[in-house]
């Protein structure tokens, strides 16, 4: 099932410098770990990951509508998805998370359990598990604590956020990991669009070296049904070198009115062209670009004639248009 994407002006204007690493909102059915889809199972039995039908939203953050995946208390499976290329210096990743119940969860006195991390090796046999989310039960009923371990080594043990989160809420969680420094840092619940803020709580007391860079994006379950990772849902799930490229923010308008007369159509599209078309006949300088703000047509046309978008995949996009001086941005759904 192909989802559409909502866009915003937040993710044009990051188009030119955003380097394309991953952005994952499940836009599949069935079992996660498969070849099409991406995702490697590294542990466990394969096929315990699968898709639920509907998407996890937060507050301001730019989303997608379609599914999520679903780790389960007692169960396994253990699975990575690599990045389109290596990251150097420090990656940011962030996801929405829903706990559903404190089923099989460490007690609040223990050190917990993690389910979601980056790796430096994204393969059928990873080991390595850096910037790793953490969590048990709260200190109040139908509550959870959140935490991060930088890496593996010594006495590690998580650093967790003092604060009691309620279970079956929606909570957008940012992790940066930085390999110079060894060191990892949590956020849960920044504003998206904002600046970076500083971190709720940072960690550092793995001694295992750092890796050179970072490959992938690790979902993992305890496999413990008393003391484990428990019942919870993850979604929208993006990973780069920046602050924004991982907080997109759902807000953000589109330029309007810059070019007099302006009409791009049809849309949605539903063939293989679409036409822009204003009060002048001067040529137009077209850029479209995905949800990843990665640059797809780069084009010039004279008024009113064909561009086309056959070889594009359905979904949402942003067209920037150039005219005699004049810029102005559309949101183009290709069905």
């Amino acid at each position: 099932m192909k989802k559409l994407y909502i866009l915003s002006l937040a993710l044009f204007t990051s188009a030119a410098s955003f380097a394309q690493f991953v952005y994952e909102p499940f836009n599949f059915t069935g079992v996660a770990a498969t070849a099409t889809n991406g995702w490697t199972t590294h542990g466990g039995t394969t096929g315990q990951i699968t898709t639920t039908s509907g998407s996890l939203s937060y507050t301001g953050l730019l989303a997608s509508t379609g599914n999520r995946v679903s780790i389960v208390a007692g169960n396994n499976e253990d699975i990575n998805k690599a990045t389109t290329s290596a990251i150097t210096g420090a990656a940011y990743y962030s996801t929405i998370i829903r706990v559903q119940n404190t089923t099989s969860l460490h007690l609040n006195s223990a050190a917990g359990d993690y389910f979601f991390s980056a790796t430096s090796v994204a393969s059928a046999t990873t080991t390595a598990f850096q910037g790793r989310l953490y969590i048990r039960q709260g200190s109040a009923a139908n509550t959870v604590n959140l935490g991060v371990l930088n890496n593996s080594g010594g006495t590690a043990a998580p650093t967790f956020a003092a604060t009691d989160y309620p279970v079956n809420t929606s909570l957008f969680i940012v992790i940066k990991y930085d390999i110079a420094s060894n060191t990892a840092s949590l956020w849960v619940n920044p504003v998206p669009g904002a600046a970076e803020p500083a971190a709720t709580v940072t960690n550092a007391t793995g001694t295992t070296a750092a890796p050179t860079n970072i490959n992938g994006l690790v979902i993992r379950q305890g496999g413990n049904a008393t003391n484990g990772t428990g019942n919870v849902e993850l979604d929208e799930m993006r990973i780069g070198t920046t602050w924004a490229q991982v907080t997109p923010q759902a807000t953000a308008s589109l330029t309007d009115n810059a070019i007099a007369g302006l009409k791009v159509y049809p849309n949605p599209v539903s063939g293989n062209n679409f036409y822009i078309s204003s009060d002048a006949t001067a040529v137009k300088s077209v850029a479209v670009y995905d949800v990843l703000g990665k640059q797809v047509i780069n084009t010039k046309v004279e008024n009113e004639a064909a561009i086309n978008v056959s070889n594009l995949n359905a979904g949402v996009y942003i067209v920037k248009i150039t005219e005699e001086g004049k810029t102005a941005t559309r949101k183009l759904v290709i069905k």
